[in-house]
């Protein structure tokens, strides 16, 4: 040990704080993880110090008032003891090469390759050019001039910002009524090429190298042998092929009410189990990044690739709304109703039809794939955003992976939420690295909130030394990030209010303004749509107990109450385990704060209001990472374990896996949408009369798909007319209500009325057991053998009616 030198200042103390730290003596900047702090001596002069999964005994002498010791590793013996939450990566001082070259060449070839698709002939091939230049170019510029030292954080700015930019350019041509998208594309491609050559050429003149392998210390790997080294691989090949093989085999029609998971069979969960079994071989034994992230990869590919590949078809009926105000905006070049709640947030909306207007690409043919597009981007997501908690890299693709199989609520379909989603997951990667850290306690704290506040922040770790400059910038990024999620979605910028309030009192987000700022551009969006969204979604119903329960309140069937079941049980279950985590560390709860208050703070939104239902499925999705963090650092956080445990833990991941599965696709029979019924509502948006009503006897009927959705239903643009879920025909539905079901539609006052039946619907009831089980076939027959009824539309398995018959006269007395 190095002891004080003779001119260090004189501690009060013998017991004061001592920081040791496991390194070369005299370095600068030591690693986190071989850093601890002791702030007691015990009765016989000696204290026992835990750094990782290695602990030291310390003497420490009655005189000894040193305040730093360094000790080279070689002198720690392990001899037991537990881990708590990895110190934060951000910690780590910026000593990581410079990669500004890399994203500035990445950005010139994103941009040539955007340039190319505007000249190549329209269809798919130009929607994939634009889509990786969407996705990465303008990003990758921002990227060449931020000097971040960190390839991953680097790389998951660069999608963000890209997708931020775009997003932010589409609103404002289509505010301004300057709707262009090939001439804005172009241009920004222009700007992100130029700009890309210039900032190469100024880097590499400067003597920036270009460096595109690897830099750094070499990963400490352990060789543990031919056999398991091959086992990751091997189980990669089977898992893939396994599921390849059972999704082959499967018709559409053969998914029943119990869902894919059940439909694939025993061939598919042998698969699962040997492809999780591999990957914990490899996570406990030489966890080599490429072999994690391969799994990484797969798995969101069976989550989400296997509805598209099984009949390819856009999942959810509610998702062809989506598609109709994408085709509205390039049809009009402009919004045209301002109480259509999807055109006053038109963010999202606006950035597809950019895509889809210089590609000539129609959303039908491409939506399918969101969700698995949207899994691949907020998994890198989530991973740059947990790197700045931990740099273990196996706690990293554990959580990720948790994050990956258990999100059994479908975050990434062709929707709004899908993109902020993964710019949520970006803010917080720029809050988390450049704007926290532990706030400055320099008495010792007077009353309860001091005292409380004290011991929350205890143990939290130094982030990175930022001056004003950096952390100026930091913010106006994430407040541009911001900026484009509040003009996508309605919800998820209330849900990252609370924790960065949180935050802000703490005194751990700095500076203060920044969170005046976010707030301004909230309020001054937000407040003239309020009336709007409180009317559809009922955000001020103060219920918390009704607006937690999502959807239980309407479990009618064994089906839909085991699939429902298994994913309350799987939330509940992985929410008790983070806590755990927290618990484990309240000593120093500092080290778990952070995580722990972004993850779980969004619960508090459940008390005002249900979003319609739907918050407490965000708020579950919203805290995925960081309990996936927390529960990985129990699950992974002393590295190696035994054969045994790698068997144990590939199993548990299958079963969790499965569970997720369930829960995302258990009502995949009433999820999947029918290609005959696309069919159906593409004619009838062709062909009905303008100003004409629709009524749906069940709500799974793709409507509000075609431009001209508006003409329809109005005073009802933002949610369909659907009998069922009426309490006035739930349950109680068939041909003898014909007269009440035609009464119901007169009184709508509609000039033309249409009704659509379709055999889907009829799975609808059934999984849902909100009608008898010949309820659609009686209710077909009787409007076919009604003089006021003539078929619109017959299709398979779906009829149109129009209501043509003058409503009945009262008797005369």
């Amino acid at each position: 040990m190095q002891q004080r030198s003779a001119d260090t200042p004189e501690q009060p103390a013998p017991d004061s704080t001592v920081r040791i730290v496991v390194g070369a003596a005299g370095e600068a900047f030591p690693s986190p993880d071989a850093t601890a702090v002791i702030s007691t001596v015990d009765k016989d002069a000696t204290t026992r110090l835990e750094v990782g999964d290695k602990t030291v005994k310390i003497p420490v002498g009655p005189d000894d008032s040193s305040d730093t010791r360094y000790m080279p590793a070689p002198v720690l013996t392990t001899t037991g003891g537990s881990t708590a939450l990895a110190e934060p990566a951000a910690a780590e001082p910026e000593t990581g090469a410079d990669h500004r070259p890399e994203f500035a060449l990445a950005g010139g070839l994103a941009a040539v390759v955007g340039l190319l698709g505007l000249v190549v002939p329209n269809g798919p091939l130009s929607l994939f050019l634009e889509l990786v230049f969407v996705l990465l170019g303008p990003g990758a510029a921002i990227m060449s001039v931020a000097n971040v030292r960190n390839r991953l954080v680097s790389w998951a700015l660069t999608v963000a910002g890209s997708i931020a930019v775009v997003t932010m350019l589409s609103v404002l041509t289509l505010w301004a009524k300057v709707w262009e998208p090939t001439a804005w594309l172009g241009a920004l491609g222009a700007v992100t090429l130029v700009g890309s050559i210039v900032q190469f050429t100024r880097l590499t003149r400067s003597g920036v190298p270009l460096i595109l392998g690897r830099v750094g210390k070499p990963r400490d790997t352990v060789d543990n042998g031919v056999v398991l080294g091959a086992v990751p691989f091997v189980t990669l090949v089977l898992g893939v092929g396994l599921w390849a093989l059972a999704l082959a085999q499967l018709d559409p029609d053969d998914v029943g009410l119990y869902g894919f998971s059940a439909a694939l069979g025993v061939p598919f969960v042998i698969g699962a189990v040997l492809l999780f079994i591999g990957f914990a071989v490899e996570l406990f034994g030489r966890a080599r990044p490429l072999v994690l992230v391969a799994t990484l990869i797969v798995v969101p590919i069976i989550m989400q690739a296997t509805v598209p590949l099984l009949d390819g078809t856009i999942e959810y009926a509610w998702t062809y709304k989506h598609i109709g105000v994408v085709d509205l905006i390039n049809a009009n070049s402009s919004l045209i109703s301002g109480s259509d709640i999807y055109q006053q947030w038109p963010g999202f909306f606006a950035a597809v039809a950019m895509l889809s207007k210089v590609s000539a690409v129609d959303g039908l043919s491409f939506a399918a794939w969101s969700s698995l597009t949207f899994a691949l981007i907020t998994s890198l997501m989530v991973a740059a955003l947990l790197r700045q908690f931990t740099k273990d890299r196996r706690i990293i693709a554990l959580a990720v992976l948790l994050f990956q199989a258990c999100m059994w609520v479908d975050i990434g379909y062709f929707s709004p939420q899908a993109m902020v989603f993964a710019l949520m997951l970006a803010f917080w990667v720029v809050v988390t690295r450049w704007l926290i850290g532990p706030p400055a306690i320099k008495a010792e704290p007077k009353g309860r909130i001091g005292r409380l506040r004290a011991w929350a922040v205890q143990g939290m770790p130094q982030g990175i030394e930022t001056d004003p400059r950096t952390r100026r910038w930091a913010a106006f990024g994430a407040a541009g990030l911001f900026a484009a999620i509040v003009v996508s979605h309605q919800l998820t910028p209330v849900l990252m209010m609370v924790p960065l309030f949180a935050l802000t009192i703490l005194g751990i987000l700095r500076p203060r303004v920044f969170l005046v700022g976010l707030v301004a551009i909230m309020l001054i969006f937000f407040v003239p749509r309020l009336g709007s969204v409180n009317s559809q979604y009922s955000l001020f119903s103060f219920d918390l107990l009704s607006n937690a329960s999502g959807n239980s309140a309407s479990w009618n069937t064994p089906e839909q109450e085991f699939s429902a079941t298994v994913s309350r049980f799987l939330a509940i279950g992985l929410w008790l385990t983070a806590l755990v985590a927290v618990f484990l560390t309240r000593k120093r709860l500092g080290r778990v704060l952070v995580p722990a208050l972004i993850g779980f703070l969004p619960m508090v939104t459940l008390v005002a209001g249900n979003y319609g239902g739907e918050a407490i499925y965000r708020v579950f999705a919203f805290s995925m990472p960081f309990v996936g963090l927390l529960i990985g650092v129990l699950w992974a956080g002393k590295g190696r374990r035994g054969v045994p445990a790698m068997l144990a833990s590939g199993v548990l991941l299958a079963v969790l896996m499965l569970a997720g599965l369930q829960g995302l696709q258990g009502q995949l029979m009433v999820h999947q949408v029918r290609a005959t019924d696309i069919e159906a509502a593409q004619y009838f948006y062709a062909n009905a009369e303008p100003g004409s009503g629709l009524v749906l006897v069940a709500p799974n009927f793709p409507t509000k798909l075609e431009a001209n959705y508006g003409e329809f239903n109005k005073g009802h643009v933002s949610v369909d007319i659907s009998l069922i879920g009426d309490p006035l025909f739930t349950g109680n539905i068939n041909g003898s209500r014909l007269p009440d079901i035609e009464t119901y539609i007169r009184a709508m006052n509609y000039p033309t009325n249409y009704l659509v039946v379709s055999d889907a619907m009829d799975d609808y009831t059934d999984y849902f057991g909100t009608a008898d089980d010949n309820a659609m076939q009686s209710l077909d027959a009787a409007l076919r053998g009604s003089a006021n009824w003539q078929v619109f539309y017959q299709g398979p398995g779906v009829a149109i009616f129009k209501l043509v018959g003058a409503a009945a006269t009262p008797a005369a007395n």
